[in-house]
């Protein structure tokens, strides 16, 4: 059994993305990659500030220089399992449970980074190489480090457990490599089941930002580079310049603004999917997925949640728009910051108006003083690692009183009597800081809890187009679950927007249109400049395709291709699986959406989504007992799952047992991932078994936490009129009225009580 919903959390961004000895820089065929080594004669000072740096100390061979954690023959216990961490000659082991349960030993091959925290990694057969999750906190004693900690632990881990150390979500072919070391290269062989992984650095070396640089070296020794012609694949011009106008509190921008810098860094430094084995010197959205803001990882308001890796916060943030980029803060070797403390806002913020007790009410130099204690709160991911959010936003009290949202106020005075969210407020407008009277997250709220009478909300903001592209996508794509006139509308304008999130989410926002109308609206753009857009037309039309003509298919079929291809570049991971198995169904080829699924559950046999999908799958063909079996598993590993349960329940309404169904259906409808459709079916089965005053008060509930419910506020009628409650249905067919004025059925009931 575990926690759904930190499994689902964790599912949601591909954790920290983590060779065996065997696997060396000569097994490349790539003969453009030369080493960081190569590149030290004539860029000293850079090749200083990289071997001072993050990226240097991203992986290493475990040896004395490299590894930092206690293997002095030291036991520790995490989840009832005991581990030993200790030395043999210049090797290092540890003596912990394998995947069937039971001890055994395992060498340590590498390091995984080494501040604030330091992993270890361990080969397991077929090319797997796995990340324990026992890691070293290698922060100073005085702030509780020197020590063995889990990474995961509020969860029951036993080899079943889907962040057991030996199973998918520990992997670091799949899930770390790309981004901790260079030029690497999976070579999965989906049959096999096998990785014979290479890559041409261990770590982050400078030809995993320029790309190969054996014809820079070339050019270098010929004495013919030049601006124009440096022999690397990336080149990043200079960002803009910023400039203080007499009389200004902040600088103005020189130059002209330029995507470059988040091409480059974005590909490591974003919480996405890769659409492309090579992304060097492309643009960002054409070789990657970039998860929207609506997508889980982060808050209603943008603020991050979950390891978002910094680009989806920037794109937020003022400051990317108006040109700002990642190294006019920081350094692009180090990684560090150009200058500590405020100086670093000072460059573009004039101090004399930023800097001082008027600006930010707090003693100078105190923590309250601190731009980015205000402007940046951390949050701690893997238990001990500070990450600070780079949306650059001002805080909001008002919001987390009414969306529960957080704020820097409060996380700063947290435990202090009577410092709440209600205080906050009054400080800030005491000091004259005034909220927005409206603010994009109250209607990523309405929309989340489905409410659609916030279609008309959403699409003035998407008209007024002031908001952050990633906002307007992010809302944009919310529209599918409301399709109307005026979503189909905003769809079309933000199809031929500039911006590839906007023509992305407009694709998606017409998911739920019937198959006509979709092909009619979206085939036009089949040939659209970006990948990450036609990977979702692909998605998106996929479906229609057994239904089209010949020379439709013919106009569709490059896509499909094209989609698969990229569906292909992670298919070790359970979830691309069943993307492809969906594709698969989708073209009606049943027997490979069958070997898709199987796949997804073999690389991770405890993925609950697969296993609810290959069940509905298994009951379509008429085999429902295989499905039981799968839906039993899943209610084994995570109860607390409101899909699992729901789909549990309806199995056993299939089967006619509605009353061992009810307290599935039940669940369901408590959880936390519970949908509208959940309360509908549980209050009808309550009033299949008599109970139709309990389904009633259910329904009352179920629209309080769902406003606005065509199904639910139906059905909740019919059920007051059964138990003759008319009195209390006025209320719902006024707003049945206003969500559905032109419905037939709600004429007449407005017609019957109204008279």
């Amino acid at each position: 059994m575990f926690n759904t919903a930190t499994f689902y959390k964790l599912i949601m961004f591909f954790v920290a993305f983590f060779l065996s000895a065997t696997l060396s820089a000569a097994q490349l065929d790539d003969a453009l990659f030369i080493g960081a080594e190569a590149c030290a004669g004539c860029h000293q000072q850079q090749h200083q500030q990289w071997q001072q740096s993050d990226h240097h100390k991203a992986m290493a061979i475990a040896t004395s220089d490299s590894v930092l954690g206690d293997f002095a023959d030291t036991k520790v216990q995490f989840h009832n399992i005991e581990s030993r961490f200790y030395q043999q000659g210049k090797a290092y082991f540890v003596d912990t449970l394998d995947a069937a349960g039971k001890k055994n030993t395992f060498q340590i091959k590498y390091t995984f980074g080494f501040h604030p925290l330091q992993q270890y990694l361990v080969e397991r057969g077929n090319g797997h190489i796995q990340a324990l999750n026992l890691a070293w906190d290698s922060r100073g004693k005085e702030q509780g480090g020197q020590r063995w900690f889990h990474l995961q632990p509020d969860e029951s881990i036993t080899p079943e457990h889907p962040f057991f150390w030996t199973r998918y979500f520990q992997n670091w072919n799949n899930r770390c490599a790309s981004c901790h070391s260079t030029n690497v290269v999976k070579n999965y062989d989906v049959e096999a089941h096998s990785y014979k992984t290479t890559w041409s650095e261990i770590n982050v070396s400078c030809e995993a930002c320029h790309g190969g640089g054996a014809q820079h070296l070339e050019l270098a020794n010929g004495g013919k580079l030049s601006g124009k012609n440096s022999g690397f694949s990336t080149d990043i011009p200079e960002p803009m310049s910023w400039q203080f106008i007499a009389g200004a509190a902040i600088a103005s921008p020189q130059g002209k603004k330029n995507p470059e810098q988040i091409n480059m860094c974005g590909t490591c430094h974003a919480l996405r999917a890769s659409l492309t084995e090579n992304p060097e010197g492309k643009n960002f959205h054409d070789t990657n997925r970039l998860q929207l803001l609506n997508e889980g990882a982060y808050y209603l308001d943008g603020q991050i949640r979950e390891e978002a890796f910094v680009m989806g916060s920037f794109l937020q943030s003022k400051m990317h728009g108006a040109g700002v980029t990642c190294s006019n803060c920081h350094n692009s070797h180090s990684g560090k910051v150009l200058i500590e403390g405020n100086g670093l806002c000072a460059q573009c913020h004039q101090p004399e108006v930023f800097d001082t007790p008027k600006h930010h009410h707090h003693s100078a130099a105190s923590t309250g003083a601190a731009c980015v204690n205000c402007h940046m709160p951390a949050r701690i991911f893997m238990q001990v690692d500070d990450r600070r959010d780079h949306s650059f936003t001002i805080p909001r009290p008002d919001l987390s009183q009414s969306l529960a949202v957080p704020n820097a106020c409060t996380n700063c005075h947290k435990g202090q009597s009577g410092k709440d969210n209600a205080w906050a407020s009054e400080q800030l407008l005491s000091w004259g800081v005034k909220p927005a009277k409206s603010h994009w997250a109250i209607l990523n709220q309405r929309a989340e809890a489905g409410d659609v009478l916030v279609t008309r909300g959403i699409t003035r903001l998407l008209d007024e187009a002031k908001a952050p592209a990633i906002v307007r996508a992010s809302l944009l794509q919310r529209l599918a679950a409301f399709p109307s006139r005026v979503s189909v509308e905003a769809a079309q304008k933000n199809l031929q927007d500039e911006n590839p999130m906007l023509r992305r989410s407009a694709v998606s926002s017409l998911q739920a249109l019937p198959g006509e109308a979709r092909w009619q609206l979206l085939s036009p753009y089949l040939q659209d400049k970006s990948r990450s857009v036609r990977f979702q037309l692909a998605e998106t039309l996929a479906d229609l395709f057994p239904q089209l003509n010949a020379e439709q298919q013919a106009t569709l079929l490059p896509v499909i291709k094209e989609y698969r291809a990229s569906l292909e570049v992670s298919a070790d991971s359970p979830a691309t699986q069943g993307a492809i198995a969906q594709l698969e169904l989708n073209l009606g080829n049943l027997e490979a959406a069958e070997k898709a699924y199987l796949q997804a559950l073999r690389i991770e046999p405890n993925y609950v989504p697969v296993l609810l999908n290959l069940a509905d799958f298994y009951r379509s063909t008429n085999r429902e007992a295989e499905a039981e079996k799968l839906l039993q598993r899943a209610l084994s590993v995570a109860p607390d799952s409101g899909a699992a349960q729901h789909s549990y329940g309806l199995l056993l309404i299939r089967k006619g047992d509605y009353k061992a169904a009810l307290p599935h259906l039940k669940l369901a409808v408590e959880q936390t991932d519970a949908q509208p459709r959940y309360a509908y079916v549980y209050a009808v089965a309550l009033d299949e078994l008599g109970q139709t005053k309990t389904a009633a008060k259910a329904l009352v509930s179920a629209t309080k936490r769902w406003p606005n419910q065509y199904d639910l506020l139906m059905t909740l009628v019919f059920y007051l009129e059964k138990m003759g409650n008319t009195s209390s249905i006025y209320q719902y067919i006024s707003q049945l009225t206003a969500i559905a004025p032109a419905d037939p059925a709600v004429k007449q009931l407005v017609a019957k009580y109204t008279r």
